[in-house]
This record gives structure tokens, sequence and C-alpha cells, in this order.
């Protein structure tokens, strides 16, 4: 027998999550095998995107939901995103080496080949995004070494730059399968990896695909930093403050209190007596141990 179909008025929460999840999966099977989306990636996508805008409609339509995931499987960048050669470098360096195992999972594609190369400090073998595990493909123990690295050396920056490198004893044809992104270490700006990028130029009828890949990661990024902001200020907000940071803020505060003042004196809005006594009181408060 076929299996029932769902009622449509008792989606609700953990069922309509589940549902919008199997919709997308469906979808995603009908891309190419290389292109089809991680199980991370459809849950991220369903949590961000397809879930809020469900929950918040009065009445569902299994038809909406179905051709709303086809849209969002449709609208995915062109399949050349598992191509090394069409991704920007601008989205590949610059990554904090603690940085690398969520740059991996939220940034990239989920069917790029790619390694990560801290020299002595340890590297992978080449890997694919689609079944990556920052546990059994190396990655937990080589930032952990890096880690540890820094904090008996103390050393300023460790980061990586991802370069695109050709595979060994592969031609140098503009096949995807042909190339990798390896992540190599820096520190302090410094690395002993040779970080020279294949010698391979694209089309220029491929600009296009180059530019639609581009505009995915750009988003994918700004997504990422929102994230690592959040964690920042939890962060900051969990530890407590030392009285000295406390009165530095009061001090900056009273700053920026003093020169927006000074605006407001000089374009008129308050008179040079009302700005001095103003200033005064502030001055009075800086002063204050």
């Amino acid at each position: 027998m076929p299996p029932k179909k769902p009622k449509i008025d008792k989606l609700k929460g953990l069922r309509l999550y589940s549902f919008l999840l199997k919709q997308l999966g469906e979808a995603n099977k009908k891309q190419p095998k290389k292109q089809r989306l991680s199980i991370e990636t459809r849950r991220r996508i369903v949590k961000e995107e397809l879930y809020p805008f469900f929950k918040a409609k009065e009445k569902l339509s299994i038809r909406e939901i179905k051709n709303y995931a086809k849209k969002v499987i449709s609208n995915l960048p062109p399949s050349e995103i598992c191509n090394p050669l069409y991704l920007s470098e601008a989205y590949l360096g610059d990554v904090e080496y603690y940085e690398i195992d969520n740059h991996i999972r939220t940034l990239l594609p989920d069917c790029l080949d790619l390694r990560i190369n801290a020299g002595q400090l340890g590297k992978t073998k080449i890997f694919n995004t689609s079944n990556y595990s920052y546990y059994s493909d190396g990655v937990r123990r080589i930032v952990e070494t890096i880690r540890n690295y820094m904090a008996s050396n103390n050393s300023g920056e460790a980061f990586f730059n991802g370069v695109v490198k050709l595979k060994y004893n592969k031609p140098n044809n503009g096949k995807a399968e042909n190339y990798y992104v390896e992540y190599i270490l820096f520190i302090n700006s410094e690395s002993e990896l040779d970080d020279t990028p294949v010698d391979f130029n694209l089309p220029k009828k491929e600009q296009k695909k180059v530019a639609k890949i581009r505009d995915t990661l750009a988003l994918r990024l700004k997504n990422l930093q929102k994230e690592k902001s959040k964690r920042i200020r939890a962060k900051k907000k969990a530890q407590p403050k030392k009285p000295a940071q406390k009165k530095q803020e009061a001090q900056e505060a009273v700053k920026s209190a003093i020169a927006a003042l000074k605006k407001l004196y000089q374009n008129g809005t308050i008179t040079k007596s009302e700005f001095e006594a103003q200033k005064a009181i502030l001055v009075k408060f800086k002063k204050r141990p």
C-alpha cells in the first residue's frame, strides 16, 4: 500500500520541519550525483529558509511546499562550483586555523576535493567535502597541533590560504576531477610550503558561471561572518569584565559623547555655553577613579 499523505493541518513544529527536509531531499535526488547537497546543508537550508517561511503562513499547501523545494534546488549555482578553477581565491584565503572546520562546512560546496596542509604540523589526504568529517579526515588533529604549537612558541597569527592545485600525474585540461584546493598554513604571514596555484585560464565564455558562483560564495561568507560575530559577542558577554576594562570603555564612551556634542555645537543645534556646560560634566565623569 502507498504511504498515506500527511494531513496538511497537522504539519506543525517538528513534523513540519521533517516534511520540509523530506521534500528538499526528494528534489535533491534529481540533481547530478556530484552536485547533490549533503544532509547537513539540507538541514541548514530548511532551518534558515524553508521552516521560518512556512511556519509563518496561516494556511499550508503541500503543492506550494514541493514547488518551493524545487525552486531552492533550481536556484543552486551551476555544477562548475565543484570545479576548483571556478572558485575565487578571495573566498579561500585568510581563514583562521581554528575556523577551518566551520569554513569547510559552511562556505565550501558539498562536492569539492581539498587537502589541509600544515607542513610539519600535519597534513590530510585529499578528501571530498560531500563526506567530510572533522575527526576522521584528520582536520581536528591538525588544528589541535597548531593550537599547541602557537601556545608553546607564543607566536602571533596562524591562518590558512586556499590555492588551486593540479592532482599528481593528472592533465591540466580544466576538468574538475583533476584539481583540488590545498589549504596551506601561514604563521605570521610566512609559510614553508609552496603556495603557487596551478596555471590555467578559464575561457571568457565561462565568466558568467564564475560570477554566479562568486555571488553564491559571497552570500555564504556573509552568513558565516554573522555567525562568527554572534559567537564573539556571546563569548564576551559570558566573560566578566575587569575593572580596568570597564574604566577604559567608560572613558571611550565619554569621548564619543563629547564628539557628538561638538557636532551639535558646530551645526548650530546647541549654543557654545550649552556645549561647554555639558562638556564640563562629561570631563568630570571621565576623571572619576
